[in-house]
């Protein structure tokens, strides 16, 4: 996406006391702390982001890619252009509007790095003109052309909308209780481990954005060093051609390698945003961040038992804290990835 649709998104959030931008576990942006219903002044303001092509569709659009598809060696494929065309093609469908906010497309260039996300139907490339197509969680998929992806992911999704009309209870591929599609006799490839860089690759840039929330700060620095930036499931951005602006970047307070705390620490929602919430867990973690203990898990901060946001791997759990201190010994006192017990520093 253009850094100047950013600028529009903010412009939007501009009166609030924290203006910023969430980023998602989908590589989506979130607008928080909105009026509801929403005042025409707000949704004028979002369409003139351009990032809502479709009102009919806007809900279904959520499509997680390889973010460095493209743009390095890694991948086996280029995936933007198939990327577009399935946008176009959910766009165009009447039917896939019924599709629920929940359900997700993944399409993975064959590194490995989204194939295992939480997709209700998903593409893996496994060379330049092929890729195997699954529904659900399933080991099995359809070998297909690349040409062909598109209109056998639309066509599943399709069946999808047909066989969970009427059904509530039904919001994934997976709470079906028939497989999609019928017989799928492809298996899916062997591929490397999943890899979220940070820093440079190649001509370009990876920065994560602490807790996910893209400040006004964040955005004046990007557009000074790139026109277009890609959101990651990992809460960080692509920022193209703007490797050798990594110290620049990271002085406006963006993340740049895998060394510094901002890229394990997490956090809920927290108070004002959350009512469920016991305490400002952005605020904690920000009091906890430079203090941190070494280790390579991520650290998540919860306002309440229901710890929403928290990682899909394994995380050191911070519940409830109700200081830095007790943060830290919640730290301190949960088993290290090599079972021993951590120090506190």
């Amino acid at each position: 996406m253009r850094v100047q649709a950013l600028v529009a998104l903010l412009d939007v959030v501009a009166a609030q006391a924290d203006p910023s931008l969430q980023l998602t576990s989908r590589a989506a942006l979130q607008l928080r702390g909105l009026a509801d219903p929403l005042p025409a002044s707000v949704v004028d303001g979002i369409r003139s982001s351009g990032l809502v092509p479709s009102a009919t569709h806007e809900l279904v659009r959520n499509v997680v890619v390889s973010p460095l598809s493209g743009l390095d060696s890694r991948g086996v494929a280029d995936l933007r252009p198939l990327t577009r065309s399935l946008d176009v093609a959910v766009r165009a469908d009447a039917e896939l509007a019924a599709l629920g906010g929940r359900f997700l497309f993944v399409l993975d260039d064959g590194r490995g790095d989204v194939i295992n996300t939480a997709a209700d139907l998903s593409f893996v490339a496994t060379g330049p003109g092929r890729g195997i197509v699954r529904a659900g969680r399933a080991d099995h998929g359809w070998d297909v052309s690349i040409d062909s992806a598109v209109p056998t992911i639309v066509g599943l999704a399709r069946e999808f909308v047909g066989r969970a009309a009427g059904d509530e209870s039904i919001w994934h591929v997976d709470d079906l209780d028939d497989p999609l599609g019928g017989s799928a006799t492809a298996r899916l490839p062997a591929l490397p481990a999943p890899s979220q860089p940070l820093g440079a690759v190649g001509d370009h840039a990876v920065v994560a954005v602490p807790l996910g929330l893209l400040r006004p700060d964040h955005v004046a620095a990007l557009g000074r060093h790139a026109e277009s930036v890609r959101v990651t499931p990992w809460r960080s951005l692509v920022v193209e051609g703007a490797a050798s602006a990594l110290p620049h970047l990271e002085a406006a307070g963006l993340v740049t390698h895998a060394h510094s705390p901002w890229a394990r620490m997490h956090a809920c929602t927290g108070l004002p945003g959350c009512a469920r919430s016991a305490l400002d867990t952005r605020a904690l973690a920000r009091e906890l961040a430079p203090v941190l203990p070494d280790g390579r898990l991520p650290v998540h901060v919860s306002g309440c038992e229901r710890r929403c946001g928290t990682p899909e791997t394994a995380y050191v759990d911070v519940l409830e804290p109700t200081s830095l201190d007790d943060a830290l010994h919640q730290i301190a006192a949960q088993p290290a990835e090599d079972g021993s017990r951590r120090v506190d520093g």
